[in-house]
């Protein structure tokens, strides 16, 4: 069962790569163990975690609790890699206690938002928008989110991690990088 609020998604920085061969993408997520066997219980392109996951992520607190296996056939409720096989169009992700975009400049809040999704509606993300504390113009995929959403064209989908209870390491990061060509980043939502 895919929660709202409760994933991390790890994304390429460059919002036109989609990789052009999945199958050779997902066995070499299989080849450094993030992933491990299809979860069929979940559909199609869910894989449980590989044997290296937990030393890929990092986890805060002293006892973070994390499901890695379904109890039964019919569970859903457990840590997975999703990743997507077609290529979509550029999304905007965000979790439901996003409280808005900063601007990078003068990181303030952005309050006057309501124009980006106007823009973002008619495909313009390399549009910009005037930040109301400061005045500088900062193009929309810019914006920080303070990892609470993300705008992608492809990224893996790790369910049941709540915000900010992991971090992926900079070894994963760098990993994708080495299989796809692309920087990567991550958000939670």
């Amino acid at each position: 069962m895919i929660k709202p609020n409760n994933n991390l998604y790890l994304y390429s920085t460059d919002l036109d790569f989609f990789p052009k061969n999945i199958p050779f993408f997902i066995e070499q997520c299989r080849k450094i163990q993030l992933i491990d066997r299809p979860a069929s219980n979940l559909g199609d392109n869910h894989f449980h975690v590989g044997d290296r996951f937990l030393e890929k992520i990092s986890f805060m607190g002293c006892s973070p609790y994390l499901k890695i296996s379904p109890d039964n056939d019919r569970d859903m409720d457990y840590c997975s890699v999703y990743i997507p096989d077609k290529e979509l169009y550029t999304a905007f992700i965000t979790s439901t206690d996003n409280q808005g975009p900063r601007c990078p400049s003068c990181r303030k809040l952005i309050t006057n938002e309501s124009e980006l999704w106007k823009d973002w509606a008619k495909g313009n993300e390399n549009k910009s928008i005037t930040c109301n504390h400061c005045d500088v113009s900062t193009v929309i995929k810019n914006l920080d989110w303070r990892k609470n959403a993300g705008i992608v064209n492809f990224a893996l989908r790790i369910s049941n991690i709540f915000p900010k209870e992991a971090i992926p390491t900079d070894l994963l990061l760098n990993q994708l990088e080495e299989i796809t060509g692309v920087g990567w980043k991550y958000f939670y939502a």
